[in-house]
């Protein structure tokens, strides 16, 4: 992998767009944004503050990571709290992903975040795992994370603790694979979000592909350009060996896709 390859993923988080327009709620993707622009040293600096850290293993918590990263690294935002798990006494109530506050406006705010890949199949968008699908995710951070900081009993515990939650804002990134069958997108999906493409083994074109290790598929483009090209035949046997679809480039490398095994998604 590049040296340049950990500053390019965080200006990835940055500009990329959103998976959810955030709407009604606040946009957290363009106050970052805007901290950048104010702060030109900030990807260099949040770069510093990862260097030496372990990478998590799972992808959401990379992502908070390097979202905490840019946080810690801003003049303009401080991060006052990380999951914050709110209990009255025995019982939990709920947990907010990130209080932050900004130091321009002076408000506290409650940001939520969310890194997702789905297939446009059946209909429906299914997560590589297909219980995982993009209208719960929908439900799940719009019904439930969202306006969890503004219920009367998690105001008052937060009270307690000198917190006055003024707004809550939603940061999501992902990529969404277009089938041959034409899936409509969700209400509420940007229809500018990252895209790509997904097959069965069988219909794959002829040539010579590259495998996407799980921890580049936010930033596929910045993956180990020296992994060994595999054709055809040797692809298709590799992914009908696992349970997961497998995300590959070609070797012109103008989009990503899944490959997905001839069981899935049952």
């Amino acid at each position: 992998m590049n040296d340049t390859s950990p500053r390019a993923r965080l200006h990835w988080l940055i500009e990329a767009p959103a998976l959810l327009l955030p709407a009604p709620w606040g946009d957290a993707g363009q106050i970052l944004k805007d901290a950048a622009r104010q702060q030109p040293d900030l990807l260099d600096r949040a770069q510093t503050l990862l260097e030496g850290q372990p990478q998590p293993r799972r992808l959401g918590q990379d992502f908070e990571q390097r979202v905490h990263a840019l946080i810690h690294a801003s003049e303009r935002l401080e991060l006052v709290a990380p999951n914050l798990i709110i209990r009255d006494g025995q019982r939990t109530l709920g947990e907010l992903d990130l209080l932050v506050r900004d130091r321009e406006s002076g408000q506290l705010q409650h940001w939520e975040l969310a890194l997702k890949f789905f297939l446009g199949a059946d209909g429906q968008w299914l997560g590589p795992n297909h219980r995982d699908t993009l209208a719960r995710k929908q439900r799940h951070l719009f019904e439930q994370q969202l306006p969890r900081a503004a219920q009367p009993a998690i105001q008052a515990l937060l009270a307690q603790q000198g917190l006055q939650v003024a707004t809550s804002v939603l940061l999501t990134r992902g990529r969404l694979f277009h089938g041959k069958a034409d899936t409509p997108l969700p209400p509420g999906t940007n229809p500018a979000h990252e895209r790509g493409w997904w097959c069965y083994g069988q219909a794959l074109p002829a040539g010579h592909w590259r495998i996407i290790a799980r921890a580049d598929w936010p930033v596929p483009f910045l993956s180990d350009k020296s992994t060994t090209l595999v054709d055809r035949p040797t692809l298709i046997d590799y992914v009908e060996s696992q349970s997961y679809p497998v995300m590959v480039l070609g070797e012109s490398g103008t989009e990503p896709g899944f490959i997905v095994p001839s069981r899935w998604p049952s």
